[in-house]
């Protein structure tokens, strides 16, 4: 606010109307920051949105050109070259050294005397783009490039660009990049840029890694990180610059989403730490889709699978995979009279998350059976993944599963639970969300594109194609749910990982000219967990 106060304070003053047009342009900038039109974002969510935007095909080069850009331009707006004085960019060897290389060479071409001092020799940038951009600039005459680490450059500096960290700080600053932040700091310059983030500074936290550079103006890129607000004092100015993101990156889930989410196996790990899944389903009517759901839990992931299933097809669910741990209860159904045993199983087995709903039939004594069931484990605070037969024993006037539990409705299923049609667009997506917020839960509605609210997040997902409309796909993707609510935690997260996941696999099928059924996508589950990225722009392109 006292930012803020002062340039109105300036705009009273006798300026030029071209200052004027900038104090304006300032003043609506902050105003936003401060009515909250920027949204905070997590360096995590950053990194997510890139990869997203480069499964696009949109490469990093081009964001790193326009947040360049971006940064050259606040400095323009500010000084023009003769008050400058000299320029010089600091610049660091990752993506945020691009950056201020990508400025000076923009504020070259405006005429301003620009000079770069590297933290680190050329053959240290590990940052592709950052190289691309390096080699660019040395071969041009009027950048002078230093010798890295150069402190003495920095005297007598009018304006200096902090490019060295970024978002990418770890741990308190070492030389050679504390040594250069520390004598930045001392240096009276006529104004100190951070690009992104002020080195030093948590950009998610705003905690300061033993020393922060102190910038007048930072110049932070597509959306507002939250440490910058907690630590104005060393952020100065905040101006949240559009380098160009397509809001597809945003909305829908990518391969940044996996990449960023999904965890590596730990070199620790032992069977059951990644997962214990316990699929509650089947009938003497159905048995393939209780397996196809532990079978595909397994390919994405998890570690055991348990069928908890009626005695009666025991055997024939246990003859589709030796993977597969079976667990009977009397009967050919569920019932109310299995429900002491299925609450002793999951006693025993412990099971990270509990699947309800493949195969389970709908006889009205096992609809009854459920609803008992989902309110116990309400109540013991279990993972829930309901789906199938399950959800038609859901009570949308009374249920309520305290953020737990993740329903993976078609749209008669949820017309079925709620008496609500899905339209298509964001009138939709509210439908959805309104209804999350009811249950407390998280839905994954499939659709054409698929949308996953918690009521209070929103994605869409588009991924997937008509051959998957058969039966036994819904089941695998109820599987790959909760592996993924085992391994991250975040039923949001999970769903809307899921959904991207089952919906890649049945068009990596597709366009490999493969038959698109349950059983073949989950055999190339795996592949696209691990390679999301370079299967994403193959299958698409």
């Amino acid at each position: 606010m006292m930012i803020l106060t002062a340039i109105m304070d300036k705009m009273t003053e006798e300026v030029s109307a071209e200052d004027k047009i900038y104090y304006f342009f300032s003043i609506q900038n902050i105003y936003s920051i401060i009515k909250g039109d920027y949204m905070a974002i997590t360096v995590k969510d950053m990194r997510i949105i890139e990869l997203n935007t480069v499964s696009l095909g949109i490469p990093l080069i081009r964001l790193m050109e326009a947040a360049g850009k971006s940064v050259a331009e606040a400095i323009i707006s500010r000084l023009k070259p003769g008050e400058a004085g000299r320029i010089v960019v600091l610049v660091g060897r990752g993506g945020n050294g691009g950056d201020g290389i990508v400025a000076a060479r923009y504020l070259d071409s405006f005429g301003y005397n620009v000079e770069i001092l590297p933290a680190y020799r050329e053959e240290l940038i590990n940052h592709p783009d950052t190289l691309e951009n390096y080699s660019i600039v040395k071969r041009l005459t009027t950048i002078k490039i230093h010798r890295p680490g150069r402190l003495d450059v920095l005297d007598g500096a009018g304006v200096i660009i902090d490019g060295l960290l970024g978002t990418g700080v770890k741990g308190e600053l070492r030389d050679p990049i504390k040594s250069i932040v520390e004598k930045a700091n001392k240096v009276n310059a006529k104004l100190k840029v951070a690009i992104d983030t002020p080195t030093g500074l948590n950009p998610d936290t705003g905690d300061i890694h033993g020393i922060a550079f102190k910038a007048d103006i930072t110049v932070t890129f597509h959306d507002l990180k939250p440490g910058l607000l907690k630590r104005k004092d060393i952020a100065g100015e905040i101006i949240v610059a559009d380098i160009g993101v397509p809001r597809d990156a945003t909305i829908y889930v990518g391969p940044g989403d996996i990449v960023y989410n999904v965890p590596d196996r730990p070199k620790d790990a032992h069977k059951g730490s990644s997962g214990r899944i316990l699929v509650i389903g089947g009938s003497n009517k159905y048995t393939g889709a209780p397996a196809l759901a532990g079978l595909a839990a397994l390919a994405a992931g998890s570690d055991l699978a348990f069928i908890a299933c009626p005695e009666s097809i025991r055997d024939i669910i246990a003859g589709y995979s030796p993977e597969l741990i079976t667990i009977p209860y009397p009967g050919k159904y569920l019932s109310i009279e299995s429900l002491d045993h299925i609450l002793k199983t999951i006693e025993e087995y412990r099971p990270h998350v509990i699947i309800v709903g493949p195969g389970l039939g709908r006889r009205p004594e096992t609809l009854e059976a459920v609803r008992r069931l989902l309110d116990k484990l309400v109540e013991e605070n279990k993972r829930i993944v309901i789906d199938a037969d399950a959800l038609k024993a859901i009570d949308y006037d009374r249920m309520k599963f305290k953020g737990k539990a993740v329903l993976t409705p078609h749209r008669g299923e949820f017309k079925s639970i709620t008496g609500k049609t899905v339209e298509q667009g964001q009138e939709g997506a509210e439908t959805v969300a309104e209804a999350a917020r009811r249950l407390e839960a998280t839905i994954l509605l499939k659709a054409p594109i698929d949308i996953i609210s918690d009521g209070e997040r929103l994605k869409y997902n588009r991924t997937g194609n008509p051959y998957m409309a058969i039966g036994g796909t819904g089941d695998v993707l109820t599987g790959i749910v909760a592996s993924m609510y085992a391994l991250i935690g975040d039923p949001f997260v999970s769903a809307s990982i899921a959904a991207y996941i089952n919906g890649l696999a049945g068009d990596y099928l597709l366009k490999n000219g493969e038959k698109v059924s349950p059983t073949n996508i989950i055999k190339v589950i795996d592949k696209v967990i691990k390679d999301p990225l370079n299967i994403h722009i193959n299958t698409y392109t």
